[in-house]
């Protein structure tokens, strides 16, 4: 009989520590994300005036990547890009490795695409970028209020989708000096190449990211890698179309969660 009751209560133990276990767990899994020393990699408010190129229906790879799935790369309903160092790349030591981008628009009358590029300071040079179309694509695309394209006047379109040095808009310019004038050289060797390792994800359990569709002006959203290559540093591209009037501004956040 004392037998039996050590072995309920050894049983009741086990079944505590599994849910004890189970809890800590599931804490841990759905915290907040903290940043890196408390703070965030970017911090910083951009404007109209922050455009650099366009408008154009396609982001720079190998061949002329279109902006949204199934876009006419030739087309003449164009966009506007910035290019915006998010100065941080992915905690390996994470459970899930990843950067979060929250962003809040204001003063949006179109559609606002986010793609990522990934760059790798040994071989100087972006290299990888997130599928826009087909399996395994990712994006996160946001549309509020679509009004047809305006005009701007500063703002060119970009010489060239391959091999082309691409301007940041951060106040405080790149965060790696490679050219020494705020750019980063876009370097895509072949087709099909550099499209399988960098995502957009809403949902950091699911690294290899899916499309977003959303009206929300703000909103959170994570880019990650997950091949062998260690990105040293995100690139995020912003495209935007429709109205862009002087009230236009997105702020955007970058954080690593831990």
């Amino acid at each position: 009989m004392e037998f039996r009751y050590k072995i309920a209560a050894a049983f009741a133990v086990f079944v505590l520590l599994i849910g004890i276990v189970f809890t800590i767990q599931w804490v841990y899994l759905n915290r907040e994300a903290s940043t890196t020393h408390g703070g965030y990699q970017l911090y910083e408010t951009f404007t109209v005036d922050d455009f650099s190129y366009g408008p154009q229906t396609w982001a720079p790879y190998a061949s002329k990547m279109p902006l949204t799935p199934s876009a006419d790369v030739n087309g003449n309903e164009g966009f506007y890009l910035m290019f915006v160092d998010l100065n941080a790349t992915s905690n390996l030591n994470s459970t899930f490795p990843r950067v979060q981008v929250d962003y809040a628009f204001s003063g949006l009358h179109g559609t606002a695409a986010f793609h990522v590029y990934g760059y790798i300071h040994a071989d100087g040079a972006v290299s990888w970028t997130n599928r826009v179309e087909g399996s395994g694509a990712s994006g996160y695309y946001v549309t509020v209020d679509p009004q047809s394209t305006g005009i701007l006047s500063g703002p060119q379109i970009m010489e060239n989708h391959n091999h082309v040095a691409v301007k940041v808009a951060n106040d405080a310019g790149a965060t790696y000096k490679d050219n020494g004038n705020n750019t980063y050289f876009m370097q895509f060797e072949k087709e099909g190449g550099g499209l399988n390792s960098l995502h957009i994800t809403t949902d950091p359990k699911t690294p290899k990211g899916q499309v977003t569709n959303t009206n929300n002006s703000t909103g959170t959203f994570f880019v990650n890698f997950t091949g062998d290559r260690v990105q040293d540093n995100f690139i995020l591209l912003v495209a935007v179309n429709g109205t862009i009037s002087l009230d236009f501004q997105l702020n955007l956040k970058a954080s690593v969660p831990q």
